[in-house]
């Protein structure tokens, strides 16, 4: 807000130096300093004098002493005493005009002097100006040496990771080719072991005990199914094996029967099937009414992905899951497509 003229251009100022003499109010340029000069002044500032206060102050000291000083030579009192009325009193027109010239002087020198101050405030400025961008330089110069550093270090560390990079990529391209080849390996693993018991039957749910003969319960199974079976011809081996996690062997063990023939096993095996709700009684088992169940010897990949499959047939209302010629098969009503199951990628197929 203005509130006073500058007592140079008198113009409305507001915030500007105010001379500790005079007491009168300048724009910063009126009164030969710049904002940045004053405001450098410090506690000084309630010290600063205005060009004009300045300036006289500084005169009347110089006039003082010179007059002091002339007046107490020989000469000077001589010539003082020496000289005419008119000479040593001049006139009043003379007085007013060598006061005019004296005043113009003055402003002319007092405006010398603030234009003097102020070229010396702004060079300061300046020399200032200098030495931040020097300093300015020396920093981005340290600047630019530790960036240039770290990207060495960062263009370094790139390389080095590109380096693990390829050489994981080469591992993981390695391990990639070993699983195929481990899956490769594992996959024909099951295939033996299913091909070794292509002709093999698995009876379930005959009753064991101690002394029995095996192949004639197979015989009577062939005699009851209608089947003409050549036991001495025909049979490879026959024989119970133990069933997984039946610790406490109340169920009794699978019966295996290997057939010389896969043929002879294909045709066997459809007739022990076509035996409906067939149990032990039926076969010499008196009073013993558990049912019998004829299928292929299924490795154990297989037997547990048949079950798989029939669990996953039951969720999706499939009305038959069986096995043949030992493959796993599912349909869905008997107009349905048969499906194939033989891996576990291949159980996505029932929907």
């Amino acid at each position: 807000m203005f509130t006073s003229k500058c007592a140079r251009c008198m113009e409305m100022v507001g915030a500007g130096p105010e001379c500790s003499s005079c007491k009168r109010k300048f724009h910063y340029p009126c009164g030969g300093i710049t904002e940045r000069g004053f405001e450098r002044l410090g506690s000084g500032r309630t010290s600063w004098l205005c060009t004009t206060c300045r300036d006289a102050s500084q005169t009347g000291l110089e006039v003082s002493g010179l007059e002091e000083a002339s007046a107490n030579t020989p000469m000077g009192k001589k010539i003082s005493s020496g000289l005419p009325a008119e000479t040593r009193a001049p006139s009043t027109s003379t007085s007013g005009q060598s006061a005019e010239i004296g005043d113009n002087m003055t402003k002319v020198l007092n405006d010398m002097s603030a234009k003097i101050t102020s070229i010396q405030t702004e060079m300061k400025i300046v020399r200032e100006i200098q030495q931040d961008l020097q300093q300015m330089k020396s920093d981005i110069s340290s600047l630019r040496d530790s960036v240039n550093t770290r990207l060495d270090q960062l263009v370094n560390r790139v390389d080095e990771i590109e380096s693990r990079v390829f050489i994981v990529e080469t591992l993981r391209d390695e391990i990639d080719t070993l699983k195929a080849q481990v899956n490769a390996v594992l996959e024909e693993g099951h295939k033996n072991e299913q091909w070794v018991r292509r002709s093999n039957i698995q009876i379930n749910g005959v009753p064991q005990k101690n002394g029995e003969n095996l192949v004639r319960i197979i015989k009577t199974l062939a005699e009851y199914s209608n089947f003409p079976l050549q036991p001495d011809t025909d049979i490879d081996f026959v024989t119970r094996v133990a069933v997984k996690n039946d610790v406490e062997g109340k169920k009794p063990r699978p019966i295996i029967l290997k057939m010389q023939s896969r043929y002879k096993k294909d045709d066997f095996l459809t007739s022990l099937r076509k035996l409906k709700d067939v149990k032990a009684s039926d076969i010499g088992f008196s009073g013993i009414n558990s049912r019998i169940y004829f299928n292929d010897h299924l490795s154990p990949r297989n037997k547990n992905l048949f079950q798989k499959a029939k669990l996953k047939a039951k969720e999706k209302n499939y009305a038959f899951c069986w096995v043949r010629n030992c493959t796993i098969m599912v349909r869905k009503s008997e107009k349905s497509p048969v499906l194939h199951i033989t891996s576990e990628e291949s159980l996505k197929k029932i929907t």
